[in-house]
């Protein structure tokens, strides 16, 4: 690649790499705008402390994958993985994915996403490992909803569609790395 290439690259990266901040920053005003309109959205300081901390990790996942990332499904493989982390810390937040946000299952599935943040970073994205955590975070996801329903909320209905959601999300990051894997070994 030549100079001149590796200049118009690098200005087209940072047009996408402004985009993307600039998406997140407007995702993270939604509320304070919602606000001005309607007693319906009712958000704390703390509740925007949280986005911005939650969009920030987004968007460093989206950094990674593309500064880190060897080859296109490398890079898809991390971006899945960091809004799907993205996604059960957020919903477990508001929400939860088993019962209300209050229940300490719920806990779990933050726990988990916690301990593959961890694990990649050890394997520094590595496609193989990342294959590998992707593959036991999806199990995990089914492995929590089953403790659940059976021992630790007995009777408490356990959210099959959002845990295959989550599980789904979990395997095509997995499959990715797969794809990822494939390519460097030849």
């Amino acid at each position: 690649m030549n100079a001149n290439e590796t200049h118009n690259r690098t200005c087209s990266l940072n047009g996408w790499r402004i985009a993307g901040w600039g998406a997140l920053l407007a995702l993270f005003a939604l509320p304070a705008i919602a606000m001005q309109f309607t007693s319906e959205v009712d958000w704390t300081g703390s509740d925007f402390v949280f986005a911005a901390v939650l969009i920030s990790a987004l968007g460093i996942g989206a950094e990674i994958a593309v500064r880190v990332g060897r080859n296109v499904p490398h890079k898809v493989g991390i971006a899945i993985a960091a809004l799907g982390g993205f996604l059960t810390v957020w919903i477990n937040g508001a929400v939860g994915m088993i019962g209300s946000e209050d229940e300490a299952t719920n806990l779990v599935f933050i726990a988990l996403v916690g301990i593959a943040v961890v694990a990649s970073l050890l394997v520094w994205f590595r496609p193989a490992a990342m294959r590998s955590i992707m593959a036991a975070l999806s199990a995990g996801q089914f492995g929590v909803g089953i403790a659940a329903g059976l021992w630790t909320m007995p009777g408490h209905a356990v959210e099959w569609g959002v845990l295959g959601f989550f599980a789904l999300i979990w395997g095509a990051s997995a499959a990715c790395f797969h794809v990822a894997h494939q390519r460097t070994m030849l």
